[in-house]
């Protein structure tokens, strides 16, 4: 393939040549003019081959773009779906890298000869595709730190992205290795053998397998979790409440229980299903609360137009919107307004007069 430009240039220059060796004894002033623009033409054909010579040298040197990492992420500032983005997009680059990676190889052994310029030629390809794959990694031990407690599906086919992406690492360790031991006979000027160079194109062609397989695991990946997550919202929705507040002071005490409950299960950034389900749970409680008992009179305010919160906030958890059902829960416990006195039969409800009796 390397050699394909100086066979093209080669046959221009011969065909030069054999025109103007063809060139009668005695040329008329038609014939002259003929072959001034054959020569001519000849000429323009030597100049395109030379432009494209050109052209294919700096593709050869060209490195691919160096992968520049953005700002450092909070992961625990992105949704479910947010982060899932990223890692199907890592996963693509990935995939890509490698493709271009395993063509760099192709192109360089095509004539059973490697040099060192192309052995750092191939370099650049190659550690285009392991950056990615690392931070494929990376982003799948975040997904699995912030949601493997939560989801189910979406955990199996992580599971299986990262077996892919496991066995894509090795092939390209394969190629390293390769490129160490063509490098290493380069630098004591000697040839490689014809062995040191089949093993490189067998790692690059069980690469391009590894990222095909890969690319082929990964397409459905949102849809898993689009469902994954629907399934959490249909599980919720069959809960029922099992313990009803019986008065306004009650309903009220529920309340506070759903939003401390909340607060305390996502100290740690993270949220477990049986989390979620207690959440849920304590919130179809202290919602049939205040829709029975939450009007306003003597002892407060209307609460029962709160008693959506409770499902609107468990559904962003359900669905992993972690920065918005945190937003919404901390807007929830401002607008039930102060605590209560729980200890005793009374107390101070929000908005309310002081000390009374029961409703």
């Amino acid at each position: 393939m390397k050699s394909l430009l100086r066979t093209v240039l080669l046959a221009s220059l011969i065909a030069a040549l054999l025109t103007a060796c063809g060139m009668p004894a005695a040329p008329t002033a038609e014939v002259l003019s003929q072959d001034a623009i054959n020569t001519a033409v000849a000429g323009t054909q030597v100049s395109q081959a030379l432009a494209q010579a050109t052209v294919n040298s700096n593709t050869l040197t060209a490195m691919p773009a160096t992968p520049t990492p953005g700002p450092t992420v909070e992961y625990v500032t992105l949704t479910e779906e947010e982060l899932a983005a990223l890692i199907d997009q890592a996963v693509a680059e990935a995939v890509t890298a490698t493709e271009q990676a395993t063509t760099a190889v192709t192109y360089t052994t095509t004539d059973s000869a490697v040099t060192s310029e192309e052995v750092v030629y191939v370099y650049d390809y190659y550690y285009y595709a392991d950056y990615y794959v690392e931070y494929a990694e990376d982003l799948l031990a975040e997904y699995y730190n912030l949601y493997g407690d939560l989801a189910n599906e979406m955990i199996v086919e992580l599971n299986a992205i990262e077996s892919e992406l496991s066995q894509l690492n090795d092939t390209l360790t394969s190629i390293d290795s390769s490129l160490q031991e063509i490098s290493s006979t380069l630098s004591q000027g000697l040839a490689v053998a014809e062995e040191s160079i089949a093993q490189l194109e067998a790692a690059a062609q069980q690469a391009q397998t590894n990222a095909a397989e890969l690319q082929t695991q990964a397409q459905d990946m949102i849809s898993v979790l689009q469902a994954d997550q629907q399934g959490r919202v249909d599980q919720l929705s069959q809960i029922q409440a099992n313990n009803i507040p019986t008065d306004k002071l009650s309903a009220m005490q529920s309340a506070f229980s759903f939003v401390d409950a909340a607060n305390a299960a996502m100290g740690d950034n993270k949220l477990s299903r049986d989390e979620l389900l207690n959440l849920a749970q304590l919130g179809k409680n202290a919602q049939s609360g205040l829709q029975s008992f939450g009007g306003a009179d003597r002892l407060g305010p209307d609460m029962t137009q709160f008693s959506g919160k409770f499902d609107e906030i468990t559904t962003q958890f359900a669905r992993g919107q972690m920065p918005q059902a945190r937003s919404n829960l901390g807007q929830f416990e401002t607008s039930l307004g102060s605590r209560p006195d729980f200890s005793g039969a009374g107390g101070n409800l929000p908005g309310g007069g002081g000390p009374g009796p029961r409703p």
